[in-house]
């Protein structure tokens, strides 16, 4: 790429990360933070640090003046796994080690800061989310003598204990959306590079992916310690409520997985598998097939049976 083609396409993703970071002070946080990572990851790729350095600063001094210093706290939480990440790309690692990086990355920084409130601010993330369910049931109270939350099943009683199974399950539902925010980072990063003449490791196509047939025993051991250990709030019970659904996530990503290699062996419509793994969102029992394809091998009698 020549120096001028650079520096304008520098310039230009420099912007977009500025409007992306701005976004965040309105209600499109919801969708624009899982885009966080591409400007970033593009822009350290692309440039040497100091390059990288000098279109960074401006957009961050910018987000300060316009928006607050949160929001460059902010911004350099999603700049650090964009730089992990786009340091892996540098180094030709494999695809998915650059995600992992990336989601990892992410994980570490909420810790952190988690962590930091708690010292610095006596920040208690518990009686936070019990406030905003609180909140969000108020508009729901009628004027006659029965509310309308309480006849949904809100009560103060149901909204403490929804609160804490939502604070309990924040590592699964955090590893989920680092999961997914590092995915759309490289997604979209790798063909916007390619574009730019910059060579990034691409993920095998999904309907090769394999899961470790470990992770079965790890889900029944985890079933029956459920059984066992039953409901509660220690330890094991918080491990437990957050491994069973991770493991079930895992099973899901494999039967898609599967779907997509059964329409490549069978040459069907693409469209197919993608409808298959939208019933499979609502039907997750449908999640049993991930778990024959690790523990048996459907996939070479399948193949077997196409010749």
């Amino acid at each position: 790429m020549n120096i001028l083609k650079l520096r304008w396409t520098s310039i230009a993703w420099s912007i977009v990360y500025l409007l992306l970071l701005l976004s965040l002070k309105s209600p499109l946080i919801v969708i624009t933070s899982f885009f966080m990572l591409l400007p970033g990851l593009v822009l350290f790729t692309l440039l040497p640090i100091r390059s990288f350095i000098v279109h960074i600063i401006p957009v961050l001094v910018i987000v300060a003046l316009l928006a607050g210093p949160a929001y460059v706290l902010l911004s350099i939480y999603f700049l650090i796994p964009s730089m992990l990440m786009g340091l892996a790309y540098k180094r030709r690692a494999a695809a998915f080690k650059a995600i992992a990086i990336g989601a990892g990355a992410i994980l570490v920084e909420f810790l952190i800061m988690l962590l930091l409130s708690k010292a610095l601010f006596d920040f208690n993330l518990s009686e936070l989310i019990e406030s905003t369910f609180n909140m969000t049931a108020a508009p729901l109270e009628g004027m006659s003598g029965e509310t309308v939350a309480g006849s949904m099943g809100l009560t103060s009683d149901a909204i403490e204990q929804l609160s804490q199974l939502t604070v309990r399950l924040l590592p699964f539902t955090l590893s989920v959306c680092a999961l997914v925010i590092a995915w759309v980072g490289h997604a979209l990063a790798r063909p916007t590079l390619a574009s730019l003449g910059q060579v990034v490791p691409k993920l095998q196509p999904l309907r090769t992916w394999r899961l470790p047939r470990s992770l079965v025993w790890y889900y029944l051991v985890a079933l029956l310690l459920s059984m066992f250990v039953g409901s509660g709030s220690g330890f094991l019970n918080t491990v437990l409520l957050n491994m069973i659904p991770m493991l079930g996530f895992c099973f899901m990503i494999q039967t898609a997985s599967f779907f997509f290699f059964l329409a490549y062996e069978r040459k069907w419509n693409a469209f197919i598998p993608i409808v298959l793994i939208i019933v499979m969102l609502f039907f997750q029992p449908l999640r049993i097939i991930g778990i024959l394809d690790i523990l048996f091998p459907l996939r070479d009698k399948i193949s077997r049976s196409g010749r």
